[in-house]
């Protein structure tokens, strides 16, 4: 690649945790080479590098099956927008981030156009669907993957593959250095809510999340302790929604001490005494801070009952998957119950030992991802292919 001549990337995300990792991939890749140009979908962290977008990420905001069935024709219309889009700036590489559901069945359509396709975080076939290894083996010429073992598997198949190490550790400490710390009243017990990323994950877990919160501190009120909850929140789009909610909550019961925050998560799990959380990559996030949880997840019936047959792997949250075992409880579709999350809470606030024998677990797993400059490392990763597919 001529770093001297202007050229147009495809660079496609699907989710605030691939956006997330796109605009550090993204900002790495122009320090080497400030003549290249990205188009795509991109979220608000993309954005703000430039990266344009021919569709909101939130549109393709799907969680299970059901949804993806739902919003198929217009997700292959989506892909069939960008494979025009990459052609009509004569793109020759594609970035995927994730989102392996579309990403993979764009990335064969980018294939029969000649584009050579890069994925960035490999889909969990380690944990479900590990077919889809010879899927990405026809159509992804190059796989950048966040943990050593999933080089093993991909070296195992001869796909080319890259291990880059995990960009949490990088942009924790970045966040921690440009935001102040939350100071608030000291209480005997700070907790943080966080429902989700994603609009339909919001909409399932809120109230289930406030419910569970109530009976925590009713029962820690009889304790004679105070508690806070602080409720972090990644997207102005679930503002109002999850603003409102709260409202009505807050005036049914005028003692429960909710403070909200907008894009102060990694502040407010460092604040915090034990999160309780949806699945997902925020999971790595607590776990850096050496923090407890609590495990929800909840998506239509069909799709869960999809995810017990393909499901690999027992678990669903990442921390477990990484160690292996559940070091904090999960509590899936039915199971994910005002009782469950507050009998929870209270077993690691109360059992000394508990708490203390999660933690130690933690701190070997956020070892494991103790990893620095990843992102430095996708981008020179893929430049330098580039380069030696020019």
């Amino acid at each position: 690649m001529n770093s001297q001549s202007k050229e147009t990337v495809l660079i496609v995300c699907g989710e605030h945790s691939g956006d997330l990792l796109g605009s550090r991939l993204v900002e790495e890749m122009r320090k080497r080479n400030p003549n290249l140009e990205f188009v795509g979908i991109a979220g608000d962290e993309m954005l703000k590098h430039n990266v344009r977008s021919i569709a909101e990420i939130e549109t393709m905001n799907v969680v299970g099956f059901t949804a993806i069935a739902f919003k198929y024709r217009y997700l292959k219309s989506l892909a069939g927008k960008l494979v025009e889009e990459a052609k009509a700036n004569h793109c020759k590489f594609a970035i995927l981030i994730d989102y392996p559901g579309f990403n993979l069945r764009l990335a064969k359509m980018l294939k029969a156009e000649g584009l050579k396709v890069v994925f960035y975080v490999s889909p969990q076939i380690w944990a479900w669907k590990y077919n889809r290894v010879y899927t990405i083996k026809e159509v992804v010429d190059l796989m950048l993957v966040l943990f050593p073992f999933e080089k093993e598997i991909y070296d195992s198949h001869q796909i080319p593959c890259v291990y880059t190490g995990h960009p949490l550790t990088d942009r924790i400490q970045e966040k921690l250095k440009i935001e102040d710390p939350i100071l608030l009243e000291k209480k005997d017990v700070t907790i943080c809510l966080m429902p989700g990323s994603r609009t339909s994950e919001v909409k399932k877990l809120l109230t289930i999340i406030f419910e569970s919160a109530l009976r925590i501190q009713k029962y820690l009120k009889s304790q004679n302790k105070q508690v806070q909850f602080l409720l972090p929140n990644i997207s102005k789009r679930d503002e109002d929604y999850i603003l409102n909610h709260l409202r009505s909550y807050q005036e049914k019961n005028p003692d429960f001490v909710v403070h909200y925050f907008f894009d102060r998560s990694i502040r407010c799990i460092e604040a915090a005494d034990l999160v309780i959380m949806s699945s997902g990559t925020a999971t790595l996030e607590v776990t850096y801070f050496e923090k407890p949880m609590v495990i929800l997840y909840k998506a239509s019936f069909i799709t869960y009952i999809l995810a017990e047959i393909l499901l690999r792997s027992e678990f669903l949250g990442l921390v477990n998957i990484l160690s292996g075992e559940e070091v904090c409880r999960e509590f899936l579709q039915y199971k994910g119950k005002p009782i469950n999350v507050y009998r929870e809470t209270v077993k690691i606030l109360e059992d000394q030992e508990y708490r203390n024998n999660m933690v130690e677990k933690l701190k070997k797993v956020k070892k494991s991802l103790n990893l620095y400059n990843a992102s430095e490392k996708a981008a020179i990763s893929i430049l330098e292919w580039f380069t030696s597919q020019s």
